[in-house]
């Protein structure tokens, strides 16, 4: 059975989120399947769908009943023969859901990404849909079913997946250094996360100005876009920290920039699933330090594939950061835990066949 299957997104940003849906419509083509996209013009995915020739249809979804939105993916599933709608943002899920159930497509799948409280009003039905839900991690299935009451076997953890061909050890990125004015000998730390507050990059900063203090040389990278720039520019400054901390914007080559990366970083506060910065550090074989929230402790194990910290906690951090810069052999340990954990279970092959899995269950169960 080949499916049509329509993915949708109302995010208009670019983050692990939106790369998942990526690697998963290429590689449902590369299997013989068919996709369409549908996602906001200008959106970071629907850029990147079009240079990938992903079919893309625009549509900006303006609020949760959005009658024209709803009317056009009505429109969609019927022209295009669609077996399966697969939802992952909160509008775009209440807009493809409601024309999912209108249309009488066969199966509709929910991801639910991050760990955000779902609100257990009686309004909030959209979970009550689709006839599956993927979460990104064990944890947050375990708080649909323990505190929003959803049915347990309608909630599958499929976690994200790496591409370990692109994310492997062995890229170099001698440009790098002089393009940054980085020294070879100068120790890199760095954060990949788009700037959002609750990815508390005030954190990253604080704990700079502590290993500072032993590793006067040091750099720290800040790598990725988005609403907090100005803020974080503003907390630099206020922390004097100057040529210290080098702000990258978004940034493609993230294999190379981890290449030059003595310690990887991710100082989140709240609302992670398995984040695919984490899973991409640990595919580069970077000693990662990380906070425990979502679901990272499913992969940053304690003194065996990183170091995890509590949030909000730059000490921490801090303290992380110079044990694995004055333990280089532990950070080589740690790195080559990491990798061979995402060569076993969190591999872009392992997702998609997790997926494809479900896809065919629930339409064996739907036409049987």
């Amino acid at each position: 059975m080949k499916f049509h299957v329509l993915h949708t997104e109302s995010s208009d940003g670019w983050g692990g989120q939106e790369i998942r849906i990526l690697l998963e419509s290429q590689e449902l083509i590369r299997r013989g399947h068919n996709v369409t996209i549908v996602c906001p013009p200008h959106s970071g995915l629907a850029r990147r769908a079009s240079k990938a020739d992903i079919p893309t249809v625009l549509i900006k979804f303006r609020h949760i009943f959005d009658a024209f939105g709803i009317w056009k993916i009505i429109r969609l599933i019927k022209e295009r023969d669609i077996h399966i709608v697969h939802t992952h943002s909160s509008i775009d899920s209440w807009v493809a859901s409601i024309a999912s159930k209108i249309s009488g497509v066969p199966i509709l799948v929910r991801t639910r990404h991050l760990s955000v409280p779902i609100a257990t009003h009686l309004f909030n039905f959209v979970y009550k849909m689709p006839d599956a839900i993927i979460t990104t991690g064990e944890s947050i299935r375990r708080r649909m079913i323990e505190v929003n009451k959803l049915e347990g076997q309608k909630i599958i953890s499929i976690p994200t997946g790496v591409q370990l061909d692109r994310f492997n050890p062995g890229v170099t990125a001698p440009y790098l250094r002089e393009e940054l004015r980085i020294g070879n000998d100068t120790p890199v730390i760095t954060m990949v996360a788009v700037l959002r507050s609750w990815k508390r990059h005030e954190i990253f900063l604080e704990a700079a100005k502590w290993v500072l203090g032993e590793f006067p040389q040091a750099k720290f990278l800040i790598v990725g876009n988005g609403p907090g720039w100005e803020r974080i520019q503003g907390k630099i400054a206020e922390f004097k920290l100057g040529k210290k901390v080098i702000m990258t914007g978004h940034r493609e080559d993230i294999p190379q920039i981890l290449s030059i990366t003595d310690v990887a970083i991710l100082t989140s506060e709240r609302y992670e699933g398995v984040p695919q910065a984490v899973l991409q550090y640990l595919a580069m074989e970077r000693p990662v330090i990380a906070t425990d929230v979502g679901s990272i402790s499913e992969v940053i194990k304690d003194g065996e594939t990183g170091i995890l910290v509590p949030p909000n906690n730059a000490k921490d951090v801090a303290q992380g950061i110079l044990k694995l810069l004055n333990d280089r052999e532990l950070g080589q340990r740690l790195g080559k835990n990491g990798r061979k954990l995402v060569e076993e279970r969190f591999n872009n092959q392992a997702m998609m066949e997790a997926t494809l899995n479900l896809y065919y269950h629930l339409y064996k169960a739907k036409i049987t």
